[in-house]
């Protein structure tokens, strides 16, 4: 159809078009931070599983006998490991957070959120009646201005943000941020996509230390199954009274197929996994993985390394270069990122030997004094 030839052909011309490539090279772009995708307990649990007679399927919703013993039992697991009343199990973490917030906040409510939050989050708010305005990343002065403008117009008032970003690697100050939420009473959503299985009290995220002086009173967290748990699908942990209504009000939860069991199964294995000393010891590794790097290339010291190179073209052909070399790095382009932010976005992983990391990190450092020379 013209119009998308037209719009597919603009974006080549923008150096923006995009296609799927298979994994191919040292993996330096997923986010399997913990290798926990690959783990033989895994597979070898999941093939018990399915020789023992387990649905490959879910056959239906959860409220039409989609729900199994798999997530029940993985619900009660997660709500105990991240310290919460209830927790609720999605397809994916997308999902979970479009429920969240096209379900929770009404036309009588206010969002406020971080300017670089996830899509999931920014659809999900699209999706509701609620008034949503957004701050400037990590902006503690800026947020409380704008929850000044709102307050008094909103009957209750939200704020969301991430514990660790997807696309910088920097961490939100969620003391902070919870005080102001505490003092006006507003409730705080902490999507903690990329620190669940990695920060905390063995992987039970940054929120950890807030659940245990506070419980989730003005509290709810999002923990993405599909990053260093290493399997899929996204837990909503919350007051059970939230969970209630979101399976009773969410319609991405209540029109939709469960998640295989085999998957509910496979989540509540990883935490088990991550909950224990082999757990340690991974994110053990991925701390020096990521010590190296930030002495090698700087960042953030956490995961997630952005090597911002400015122009789309640039990313691309630095991209090209390294994915010559052997390892697999993607370049980040907008709109997932702001205009003039083009990057590679450099995931590290427990797997990733530091020998690789240094060859690296030695192919990339021309490319950025050039950079840094313009």
């Amino acid at each position: 159809m013209l119009k998308y030839q037209e719009t597919l052909k603009n974006l080549k011309e923008q150096g923006r078009y995009r296609a799927l490539v298979l994994p191919n090279g040292i993996d330096l772009t997923s986010n399997d931070y913990l290798g926990m995708a690959e783990h033989p307990d895994l597979r070898r649990v999941a093939m018990e599983a399915l020789e023992g007679g387990l649905m490959s399927g879910a056959a239906g919703s959860r409220l039409l006998r989609g729900h199994t013993a798999s997530h029940q039992n993985l619900e009660h697991y997660a709500a105990a490991y991240f310290g919460a009343e209830k927790a609720l199990y999605f397809s994916s973490g997308f999902q979970a957070n479009f429920a969240l917030f096209s379900t929770l906040p009404d036309r009588r409510d206010a969002v406020i959120y971080d300017s670089l939050i996830h899509a999931s989050v920014r659809d999900g708010l699209q999706a509701s009646h609620a008034r949503s305005v957004k701050f400037a990343h990590n902006d503690l002065n800026d947020l409380e201005a704008k929850v000044k403008a709102v307050r008094d117009q909103a009957e209750t008032l939200f704020i969301a943000v991430e514990s660790v970003y997807s696309m910088d690697g920097d961490m939100d100050p969620l003391h902070d941020i919870f005080e102001l939420a505490q003092r006006y009473d507003a409730i705080l959503i902490v999507d903690e996509a990329h620190a669940s299985g990695i920060y905390g009290e063995r992987g039970r995220g940054l929120c950890r230390e807030i659940i245990k002086a506070q419980g989730y009173e003005r509290l709810i967290t999002l923990h993405t199954c599909g990053k260093a748990i290493g399997v899929a699908g996204g837990l909503v942990c919350a007051q059970a009274e939230v969970i209630d209504y979101l399976i009773n009000c969410s319609r991405p939860f209540i029109y939709s197929t469960a998640p295989m069991p085999l998957q509910a199964l496979l989540v509540q294995k990883s935490l088990e996994i991550l909950d224990s000393a082999e757990g340690d010891s991974r994110r053990e590794r991925l701390f020096s993985v990521c010590a190296r790097a930030r002495e090698l290339l700087g960042g953030e010291g956490t995961q997630i390394l952005p090597v911002i190179l400015g122009s789309d073209a640039r990313a691309v052909e630095v991209a090209k270069v390294l994915q010559g070399e052997g390892f697999d790095v993607r370049a980040i382009r907008p709109p997932s990122v702001p205009e003039g932010t083009a990057r590679l976005r450099v995931s590290l992983s427990s797997e990733l030997a530091l020998g690789e990391l240094e060859r690296f990190a030695g192919l990339l450092r021309p490319y950025l004094e050039a950079e840094q020379a313009a």
